[in-house]
This record gives C-alpha cells, sequence and structure tokens, in this order.
C-alpha cells in the first residue's frame, strides 16, 4: 500500500471532523474542552511573559555590570547583590551598611567604592562570572541556609585559570538581628578588607604609625565581643597579635608591655588539638613579645620563659613533614656547597695536598 502526503492529509482532516463530531454531540465534553484550551492559553501567555521578564531582567544586570566596568573611579569596588534565602536580603543589607561605615579604618587611605547591585548570586561560578563581568575586586551576598543559619558571604575576583581552587569566604551570622551590632559590623568590614587586602594579615609590611589604628579598631572589636564565629574571631585575634609585636618592635608607646598581657591571653584561648598552626604561631609571637620587653628591662626569668615558648613551637614543627622535607633540602644544599668548594680547592692545587 502507497502512502503519500495527500492521503495523510486527508486521513488527518476526515479524524478531525469525526473527533469534532463526537465532542459536539457531547456538550460536557466540549464545554471540558474549552476549559482546557483556556487553560492551555493562560499558561502559554504566563510563561511568554516569564520569559519576556526574564531576558529584560538579564539585559538590565548586564547594562549594570557594563556601566560599573566603564566607571572612572579609581580603587577598589565592591558589589553588593541582593541576598536570598531567610533573612538573606537583611543580611545583604548589613553588609553594605559595614562596607560603607567601617571598611575605610582597614584601607590605609585606599580608595574604593561600594555598589548596591540588582542581582542574586548562589554559587562561586556566578560570583566568578559577574565580577569578570562588572571588573569589580569583591562581591558581597547574605544568604539564608538549612537549620535557620544565616551566612555572610565574600567572593574576590580570581583571575587565574583554576577557579576551582578558590572557595570564597562564608561567615556565620548570629540568627538573632539584635546581635547584629556595630562592633559586629566592623569585624565583617575588616574580613572584607582582608580579602581585598590579604597583607593585613601579614602586619610586618607596614609601617608602625599606620598600622596603629588598625590595631587600635581590632583591639575594641575583641573588647566589645561581638557574636562572631569561630574562624572570624582567630583571624582577628592572631592578626591583632602579630600587630601588637609589630607595634612593640618600633617601640611604639607602650606596647612592648601591653603586646605580652594581650599575647598570653591570645594563647590562652587557643586550643592546640584544633588550631595547632595558631597555637604555634602564638607561641612564637608570645617568645618575640617577651624578648622585646628584656630589651628594654633585662629579667632572666622572662628572657628564659620566651626561649621556653620559642622551644615549644620549634619542636612543634620539627614534628611536621613540612619542616623535616625543609631540613633535607637545607642540609643537602649545604652538601652540595661542600661538594663544590671542595672541587674548587682540587682544581687550584691540581689534586696536590
Amino acid at each position: 500500500m502507497n502512502i503519500t502526503f495527500d492521503s495523510l492529509v486527508t486521513d488527518a482532516l476526515r479524524y478531525w471532523n469525526m473527533a469534532e463530531t463526537w465532542i459536539l454531540s457531547h456538550q460536557e465534553l466540549a464545554s471540558f474542552g474549552v476549559i482546557i484550551a483556556l487553560a492551555g492559553m493562560l499558561t502559554l501567555v504566563f510563561f511568554a511573559f516569564k520569559l519576556l521578564w526574564m531576558a529584560a531582567r538579564s539585559a538590565h544586570l548586564a547594562g549594570t555590570a557594563a556601566q560599573v566596568r566603564r566607571g572612572t573611579d579609581i580603587g577598589s569596588r565592591i558589589l553588593i547583590t541582593q541576598g536570598f534565602g531567610r533573612n538573606g536580603k537583611a543580611a545583604s543589607e548589613f553588609l553594605s551598611e559595614a562596607a560603607r561605615t567601617h571598611l575605610k579604618g582597614f584601607m590605609f587611605g585606599g580608595p574604593f567604592d561600594v555598589i548596591d547591585f540588582p542581582a542574586r548570586i548562589r554559587n562561586e561560578e556566578e560570583a566568578q562570572s559577574l565580577l569578570k563581568q562588572a571588573g569589580a575586586d569583591l562581591v558581597l551576598w547574605g544568604e539564608g541556609v538549612k537549620k535557620k543559619q544565616i551566612v555572610a558571604r565574600i567572593a574576590r575576583r580570581d583571575d587565574t585559570k583554576k577557579t576551582t581552587q578558590y572557595q570564597h569566604r562564608t561567615i556565620i551570622l548570629p540568627p538573632e538581628k539584635e546581635k547584629w551590632t556595630k562592633p559586629l559590623s566592623a569585624a565583617l568590614a575588616y574580613a572584607t578588607a582582608r580579602e581585598l587586602r590579604p597583607a593585613l594579615s601579614r602586619p610586618q609590611d607596614f609601617r608602625a604609625e599606620r598600622l596603629e589604628p588598625v590595631v587600635n579598631s581590632l583591639h575594641k572589636i575583641l573588647d566589645e565581643n561581638p557574636g562572631m564565629d569561630a574562624q572570624l574571631r582567630g583571624d582577628i585575634e592572631d592578626d591583632f597579635s602579630a600587630g601588637t609585636v609589630q607595634l612593640a618592635i618600633a617601640n611604639i608607646d607602650d606596647w612592648a608591655t601591653r603586646s605580652v598581657e594581650i599575647l598570653e591571653g591570645t594563647l590562652e584561648g587557643i586550643d592546640r588539638s584544633e588550631t595547632p598552626d595558631r597555637w604555634v604561631q602564638a607561641k612564637i609571637n608570645l617568645g618575640r613579645a617577651l624578648k622585646l620587653q628584656c630589651e628594654q628591662k633585662f629579667d632572666p626569668i622572662v628572657l628564659q620563659e620566651s626561649v621556653n615558648h620559642l622551644t615549644d613551637a620549634l619542636e612543634s614543627l620539627r614534628s611536621e613533614n613540612k619542616f623535616k622535607t625543609a631540613e633535607l633540602a637545607a642540609q643537602t644544599i649545604s652538601e652540595c656547597q661542600k661538594m663544590l668548594g671542595t672541587r674548587r680547592r682540587f682544581s687550584i692545587t691540581r689534586g696536590g695536598i
């Protein structure tokens, strides 16, 4: 049997007429069909408007990002996007206020611009895409996650090809908004500045007169004791402790004495089993501070205490594989240099003694 296009059209029309006749002979089905058709039309209209809205919003965001990128202001660009999840929007607003109010105190006079951006970010890939599209340095957003937890996220632009190696910073916020205080706002601003300027974790890179206001600000945050998560508190305590040592080295005011008291308190609050690296660094900082104190007023007991702290840190480091590898490399270098010196003497004396 040969089937042609004309025969297919004829059969289709015939079956359509049969279905139409049957539906018209059953009025209840005809009414149901009209309802289904209307529902289908409304659904199509809804999705059409949704697609148009998404296209318009995407174009708006792209235009806003391009406008940010074309900006002529010199300095760092910090985007604050709309939060999502439970209390995510409120967390984003709190981050925006923190950056506008306190960030200046940690930037050493460097220019920056805080921009509220009308977009939502849900993961690292979206953050990196927005940062590159807008030519910005940081993006911050709030997010409500499971178990009624609220977090602040900070991502900096990663221009390397292996973007998967970088993970944005996540800070857990107190679930009660009444605990979102000014000291916590200042702590979040410092975390933001630390992402912009990683050198803040290395106080020795700054002059003492520029470093002192930052150290004082960190001291104030710790005194107020806001509801910071453990990681943020640890970062601030470590940077503050290291900063006090640098001020003591520079012989600024009475920091030589104050740094010892501060570092002793920091060391007491560190659990060696949970954060061994922090414990080692605190030991080294305290040992250095005690040694600086002895330079001003010699005390053999205090000096011996300094040696004990430094010895504890050194013994802990020696137990690590990296330290053992470094020692092996240093030993090999020494042997190579010794061999080179022997060969040179052999060459000069032509094998003679």
